[in-house]
């Protein structure tokens, strides 16, 4: 069903409001070259209709966040990519936009960017509605109050983070570092540890994914969690005699459910 109001206005009577309480951030960043980062801001704050008084405070305030305050005066033709998408997102954001719209915001951002800004949208949330794209799992996996994936063009689930990996998700995994000592090295040194878990979980519900000299990794099948309280106490106290260091357990990570999901559309399609 598509959208026939926003903010309680109706798109087709009361187009103008609607324009400027909405902020667009595409996946290719429009830019004025010869403008600097200032100026960018300011031009949008009169498209928005944001008052004169307020204006130069809206301003400085984006930049800080966003991290180009240094940039201010910097045209836009010399910024870098990442700066680029960070006066991009600033745009969408800088006249308290209530309905903001982000294509692959982070895309071109080196990693410290990228993080900051993920900081910056989740202080930004409140009292408005980001609806963001991207290919980054952990990117949707930390911003998305609900994530939706779409594969051949249709959205084939829609949820929060933790029920699509209840819903979709492979399991548990259990990583585990061997303490063993070098002269004890062997591809095989899992055996001992597999035997052991075997003896607590069927053995379908039970996969070796990986294994080196070091670590080796387990999944265990979500229908299998009821009985971790009582596994992990027997576990902690074995972990000497099976010469294990340390172990962590994890759920399956939102790209795993995406590849899950997509793999089952692609079977559907097929």
């Amino acid at each position: 069903m598509i959208a026939q109001n926003i903010d309680n206005q109706e798109l087709k009577n009361d187009l103008e409001y609607v324009r400027q309480v909405t902020g667009i951030c595409p996946q290719h960043d429009i830019l004025f070259d010869t403008i600097s980062v200032e100026e960018h801001l300011d031009i949008f704050c009169d498209f928005k209709g944001v008052p004169h008084d307020e204006k130069e405070a809206k301003i400085e305030k984006i930049m800080r966040d966003v991290g180009v305050y240094q940039h201010r005066s910097t045209m836009a033709k010399d910024l870098s990519g990442g700066n680029r998408r960070k006066l991009s997102v600033a745009l969408a954001l800088v006249a308290d936009s209530k309905l903001v719209l982000l294509d692959e915001p982070t895309s071109g951002m080196d990693l410290n960017a990228r993080r900051r800004l993920w900081d910056m949208l989740k202080d930004y949330k409140k009292d408005r509605i980001i609806i963001l794209t991207t290919h980054n799992m952990d990117e949707a996996d930390l911003l998305g109050d609900r994530i939706g994936i779409m594969s051949h063009g249709r959205l084939v689930c829609l949820g929060n983070s933790m029920f699509l990996k209840n819903q979709y998700g492979c399991g548990y995994k259990l990583q585990i570092k061997k303490a063993i000592s070098p002269d004890m090295l062997s591809s095989s040194s899992h055996l001992h540890i597999e035997a052991y878990l075997q003896r607590h979980f069927p053995h379908d519900s039970l996969t070796l994914l990986s294994d080196d000299p070091y670590t080796c990794c387990f999944q265990i099948a979500k229908h299998q969690s009821h009985k971790f309280p009582q596994f992990f106490d027997l576990f902690d106290s074995s972990l000497t005699n099976l010469s294990i260091k340390s172990y962590t357990v994890s759920v399956s990570s939102l790209e795993e459910v995406f590849l899950k999901v997509c793999e089952e559309q692609e079977i559907e399609v097929a």
